[in-house]
């Protein structure tokens, strides 16, 4: 305290201290006994404690001297401690016995019994703490219901359409002209699939044949009943995705007559929908596409942030292979190196190998030396994308779009928990079509459909093949796999070029020349940025270029080179009015540097504390990076989920190469 200078501890030692009028004495640490029994551990054992740790022989060796109403009284003061008043000069005696009550020996012998049987009585305690569980589930939670066979077989029965037409199905006979006069719209469409109509167990299936798999998939023929508890698995439960996806999933279970209008109505007027999700912004970036051939040949990776109840921000680790389009998302306690490195090796190199490449940012923590150096003994390559141009890791961006739009569109008592969905909507994402490849990214990468809740509701719909031993499942397996690849690779190379042929009508202006002067996009200033200059004011000169990836090298006046993508890049000749060269000029007024009337004095200017921010450096802030990734997501990027709002706008999306 009576230092000349406080380090930082001091000073706010000082701080909490100044409104109190105090002495400082010191005093030895052998007459410190307050502090020392507070660190100590208290030498009376609680009876709970004991009844846990020690052996019912030795307590009962220990008791042979108590009396049974000591006993008693013991539990009895041990319960009803909170009744008792303040003690007053009665005696004991008097104080106890109007509250006594004959305690029952049998529950108490019955407790130091189970106590004794600690280990053989696990199973009988593990029960008992699952239906303690059970019993605190909060007020309006409810589990999923599960209807059973007979209840399916009612439901047909009981509906209007599906009863008239029951009869005819089973006795294998069409109905005749006169019966079909008699039946309604819905039963005459369901006439129509008449072929494919088939009863099992009393219940009234649709047959096909998958369009992709060619195998035969039993469509349960969903009563009027029940439609509004399948649309409600099929689209609230699985993550409020889109209309092609959950389309997807209802033509995988489910039919009944207009069956498509019926779900894009639903999720066109979801209210979570309506409320959580925004259009997607035009495209105009130009598009290469990378083209792989197998799974885990290319892992992208990015990081996606959000506040918690709390209001801390909350880290999650994105991954995305390329080729099937399996994303993960795993929550972490920030965005170090560490984090990263952990992450890679706990949940994806030890559970499905190494990739061929990693490819992700420019983030100080993706292209830190212990990134590198676990990336070198692995044998795992690393690309990385230009400064500021998001579209470069583009499907990971894609997905963490989606993500976020899942998780807003949670109902707003389990918004609060997000981290903790987080893992589940990741698996609700990899179960549903992706559009790219044709295939639920969880099928490409394990050969088979996952079981969602919607699943369990209808159970008795499933019809799984039977896998007879691990040889055939094995033969099985791998050809539904080699030909699920084949498929999508060619799906996903026809579904490439045609985004960029409508991706690329939208581009003016791809290429520039070597010598050409640019101005740069005004990336490097922190905040909402709603009064900042769109672009740079320094000029830079053409040295060399990409075309394949549309990254160019650039140059100023004092030699200082950046390799900027072509979408950050602005032609000098395509300015729209003379009057900005003014604007420039006052710009450069305020930063302190001489201003000409021409364009070409620009190069003579300093600006070195305006484009600073900017340079594609390692050292780059993880966190602005992340935000501004975010924002230049949300106004380049195209929707390749575009289908989700309206299938024919779907717009040209891939990832770029980096240079």
């Amino acid at each position: 305290m009576t230092k000349p200078k406080l380090d930082a501890c001091e000073q706010r030692w000082v701080s909490k201290l100044a409104p109190y009028t105090f002495d400082l004495k010191h005093i030895p640490g052998t007459k410190n006994t307050v502090a020392d029994a507070l660190s100590r551990d208290p030498f009376a054992t609680t009876v709970g404690h004991r009844l846990i740790t020690e052996h019912y022989s030795h307590l009962l060796a220990e008791a042979e001297d108590v009396s049974n109403d000591g006993i008693q009284d013991t539990f009895r003061l041990k319960v009803q401690c909170h009744r008792l008043k303040k003690p007053s000069r009665i005696s004991t005696s008097s104080q106890v016995s109007p509250t006594r009550q004959p305690c029952d020996t049998v529950a108490v012998k019955a407790l130091l019994d189970a106590h004794d049987q600690w280990d053989s009585a696990a199973e009988t305690r593990a029960v008992e703490l699952f239906q303690s569980v059970q019993d605190l589930l909060t007020q309006g939670q409810v589990s999923l219901p599960v209807f059973s066979l007979e209840e399916l077989q009612r439901s047909q029965e009981l509906d209007v359409t599906i009863s008239r037409l029951m009869p005819f199905v089973i006795r294998k006979r069409r109905p005749s002209r006169r019966e079909r006069a008699g039946l309604d719209s819905k039963a005459l469409v369901l006439l129509k699939q008449w072929d494919r109509l088939h009863i099992q167990n009393g219940v009234l299936f649709r047959v096909i044949k998958d369009p992709l798999s060619k195998q035969k998939r039993h469509q349960f023929v969903l009563p009027e009943s029940l439609k509004d508890k399948a649309l409600h698995g099929i689209h609230d439960v699985a993550g409020h995705q889109g209309q092609a996806r959950t389309l997807h999933l209802a033509r995988q279970r489910f039919f009944w007559p207009k069956m498509e209008s019926d779900v894009r109505d639903y999720v066109k007027c979801c209210p979570r929908c309506i409320l959580a999700k925004t259009p997607d912004p035009s495209a105009r970036a130009p598009l290469e596409s990378i083209r792989t051939s197998f799974p885990m040949e290319l892992v992208c990776l990015d990081f996606w942030s959000a506040e918690d109840s709390k209001q801390r921000s909350v880290d999650v680790l994105v991954l995305t292979d390329h080729f099937t389009k399996l994303a993960h998302a795993f929550p972490c306690t920030n965005q170090t190196a560490q984090q990263v490195a952990k992450k890679l090796w706990d949940h994806v190199f030890c559970v499905y190998g190494f990739p061929e490449r990693i490819h992700s940012d420019q983030g100080a923590n993706f292209e830190s030396e212990l990134i590198a150096e676990l990336l070198k003994l692995s044998g795992v390559s690393k690309s990385h994308t230009t400064a500021y141009h998001p579209m470069g890791n583009g499907g990971t961006e894609r997905f963490n779009r989606t993500l976020g739009s899942m998780l807003r569109s949670l109902p707003l008592r389990e918004k609060h928990k997000w981290p903790q969905q987080v893992q589940t909507l990741t698996f609700a994402y990899n179960a549903t079509i992706h559009e790219t490849t044709g295939y639920a990214p969880f099928q490409l990468m394990f050969g088979r459909i996952p079981r969602l809740p919607v699943d369990v509701m209808f159970k008795q719909v499933l019809h799984d093949p039977v896998i007879v031993d691990h040889k055939s499942y094995v033969t099985t397996l791998i050809s539904h796999l080699n030909e699920a690849a084949r498929i999508a690779q060619t799906h996903a190379l026809k579904e490439q070029d045609k985004q960029a042929k409508g991706y690329n009508k939208k581009v003016k202006g791809t290429h520039l020349n070597v010598g050409d002067r640019v101005l740069i996009a005004n990336k490097g200033e922190k905040g909402k940025k709603k009064l900042a200059d769109k672009w740079d004011p320094t000029v830079y000169t053409v040295k060399d270029r990409n075309l394949q990836t549309h990254t160019y090298r650039l140059e100023d006046n004092k030699g200082k080179a950046k390799i900027v993508h072509r979408n950050l890049v602005l032609d000098i000749s395509f300015l729209p009015v003379v009057a900005s060269e003014k604007e420039l000029c006052d710009t450069e007024n305020e930063d302190g540097s001489s201003v000409t009337n021409s364009l070409d004095s620009l190069e003579e200017e300093n600006s070195e504390e305006g484009t600073s921010a900017w340079v594609m450096s390692e050292s780059a802030d993880v966190e602005s990076q992340a935000s501004l990734s975010e924002e230049q997501s949300e106004l380049d990027l195209s929707s390749q989920d575009a289908a989700e709002l309206n299938p024919e706008e779907l717009s040209a999306y891939e990832l770029s190469q980096c240079a």
